[in-house]
């Protein structure tokens, strides 16, 4: 065990030593007093505002209606019902321009493999993709439309990655 020789202590670390636990304490005392304030402050202005927000919505109690058992009901009073519904046109929508067309679709082009190509050991699949007359070529390694990576290109088959997961794509007719 360590004993802490106090007649060691020289008078300028004495004064240092209470200026600094003084400092401690104004500081926790001021600290809370500030928190303090303005936790009070915040509640004052939170009454505020709900004292001055409209008044909670309250709907009369209508008396009820006393229908006797032989009498009909009023078809007039229901078209008239009818048309003051028709008059708030509750159904209709306000019509917004529409937006402008972007430059760059937010899906990919709509595209099918029509086959693969081999000279000598490269291979590369042929897709044909919508509107274009003619075909583009992908090779192993490359990405497809859609964001998969090629990893094997097989006469009747071809192995993508697509988000970490290993697939096989047939391509023999069915």
């Amino acid at each position: 065990m360590i004993m802490l020789n106090l007649k060691k202590i020289s008078s300028q670390q004495w004064i240092a030593a209470f200026f600094v636990l003084g400092c401690a304490v104004v500081g926790a005392l001021s600290g809370r007093y500030v928190l303090l304030s303005s936790l009070a402050e915040m509640r004052l202005e939170s009454e505020q505002k709900q004292t001055q927000s409209d008044p909670a919505f309250t709907v009369p109690a209508a008396p009820p209606e006393k229908v006797k058992k032989d009498e009909k009901p009023n078809v007039d009073d229901a078209q008239k019902v009818a048309t003051d519904l028709g008059e708030l046109r509750v159904w209709e929508a306000a019509v917004r321009q529409p937006l402008p067309p972007r430059k760059e679709a937010l899906t990919p082009p709509r595209w099918r493999i029509v086959g693969v190509t081999s000279v000598g050991s490269e291979k590369n699949v042929l897709l044909l993709f919508e509107n274009q007359p003619a075909t583009e070529t992908r090779k192993i390694g490359e990405k497809l439309p859609g964001g998969a990576r090629i990893v094997e290109i097989a006469q009747d088959q071809l192995k993508i990655s697509l988000n970490g997961q290993l697939m096989k794509l047939n391509l023999r007719k069915q």
